[in-house]
Order: structure tokens, then sequence, then C-alpha cells
């Protein structure tokens, strides 16, 4: 891993609860980070795997640039428990509270980085002087790392009834292409129609997650419509209109039949 001194220090932020090989495989790409200084923390979201000393033992020696943490006993059950995404995004914000970086990046446990996905968001930024958030594109691949190509229906839609025609909407607006893994997002759809934009491909300035932290209240509605942090918190840079660059590059390899890898709500 290249670590420029001259370069800002970026701090991603991983929560997860008992996918260890995919957790091995998230953290892999953290460290294969080209032309960027990094720390990863990574929150055990009451993961048992990550009770187990010997294994986090491991992961620190192999992966030194990481702290790893496990929330369990009180100090998990202080965070929200009723809505997944809510007790995601308080882990999230955890983590950018710990940050040392100035720069935070947000990396499920089950996607990985592309070697230059940091590098490449950081120079989009810096060809932008005035903004403070930046993202990149995602390449969707199957489970076994092959692309996986969207087709017909827009898998994310909450409502299977419209999946169909909000994939239709989706390729007049440029996020979709029929044949072609990967997802063009944006903030806004085509410059038009709200879209929202994934967790992982988000390159954050320090100060702006700040005053802009995950949410971790949601009301009956965002509930009934299925809101994740990462589209409520998109909704708050909307109506507040900061401005979003995008690098333009699929730097994120995002893999298919997954939520972010916290403890389900029992």
């Amino acid at each position: 891993m290249s670590h420029p001194t001259d370069s800002p220090l970026v701090t991603v932020v991983t929560p997860t609860h008992n996918r260890p090989a995919e957790l091995v495989r998230a953290m892999a790409s953290v460290a294969a980070q080209q032309g960027v200084r990094v720390e990863h923390l990574v929150f055990g979201d009451n993961c048992p795997a990550l009770a187990d000393p010997a294994l986090v033992q491991e992961l620190s020696q192999r992966f030194p640039h990481a702290v790893i943490s496990n929330i369990a006993g009180a100090e998990h059950a202080a965070l929200p428990q009723d809505y997944l995404p809510a007790r995601i995004a308080a882990l999230r914000n955890r983590g950018i509270a710990a940050a040392r970086g100035s720069w935070i990046a947000q990396l499920d446990d089950d996607n990985e980085f592309e070697p230059e996905h940091l590098s490449s968001l950081l120079a989009c930024l810096a060809a932008h002087p005035g903004a403070e958030v930046a993202h990149s594109w995602r390449l969707l691949v199957a489970p076994d790392g092959s692309p996986y190509e969207v087709a017909g229906e827009n898998p994310w839609h909450p409502d299977p009834a419209l999946r169909a025609s909000s994939y239709t909407r989706l390729v007049e607006l440029g996020v979709f292409e029929p044949g072609s893994a990967v997802v063009r997002d944006a903030l806004r759809a085509g410059g038009k129609e709200f879209n929202g934009v994934d967790t992982s491909e988000l390159l954050v300035r320090r100060e702006l997650h700040e005053r802009f932290p995950f949410p971790t209240e949601y009301s009956r509605w965002w509930r009934k419509l299925e809101w994740t942090e990462d589209y409520a918190w998109c909704v708050q840079l909307d109506r507040a209109k900061v401005a979003m660059v995008c690098s333009g590059q699929a730097t994120l390899r995002y893999y298919m039949g997954g939520y972010s890898n916290a403890a389900v709500v029992l």
C-alpha cells in the first residue's frame, strides 16, 4: 500500500456483523489503495466473529492500518434496535466521530474498492475546490465476482410492482444502461429526479459529516418506504443543496444479494 506523506489522511468506516470472509476481502481492498494514506475503522455490530480475540489479532496484524472494535453488550443495547438502518447509521456516525482523517469514506463489508477508488475521488475533489463530497459509480458483481447486469427491473425499488417502470425511467435518465453492469449513480439522475448515491461510493469532507451525520431517527413513513441510512443522508444533502461531484469511474465493486452487514433485529 502506497503512503505518500503529503496526501491527506482518509478514514474508511466499515460496520460488520458475521461475514469474516467478506470482511477480509473488504479490508484487503482498503489496504490496497494507491496514492493515499488510509486508516480503517471496523465496527462489529454485536459480531460473533469479532468476539474471537484470535481473529481480531490476526486481522490487526495483517491490516495494521485498521482499528477493530466489536460493539456488544450494554454498549450495543444503547444503539437503535427497532430499525436496522438507524443502527447502521449510529455505527457509521461512531466511526466519523473517531476518525482522524480529513476525508471520510464508507465501505460496507460485502463490497470492495478498486485500488484507485480513493485517489480518483480525491483528484475529483481537487478539480472542484468548492466541493465537500465526491462519489464514484459502481460495478455490480455477482457473488462469484463476475459482472452482474441489471435487466428489466430496478432491484432496489421497495415496491416490486414498480420495479420495471423504475428501471425504464432510470435507463432514460442514464443511471442504468442495458447490457452494462455499471450503475451511473447521481444525486439527481439526469440532473432531474432524485436518485441518491450508495454509501460506499462516497468520499466526504469531515466537516460536512459533522453538519450532516447519518440520520438515526426514522418516521413511520420513512420506514414504510424502507429508507436506508444512505438514502436518508442523501435526502438531507439534496434539501440543503449541497453539491456533489462525480469521478465518472466505476471504482466500487458492489456485490449483489446483501445489505450492510449489521446484525438483524431480533
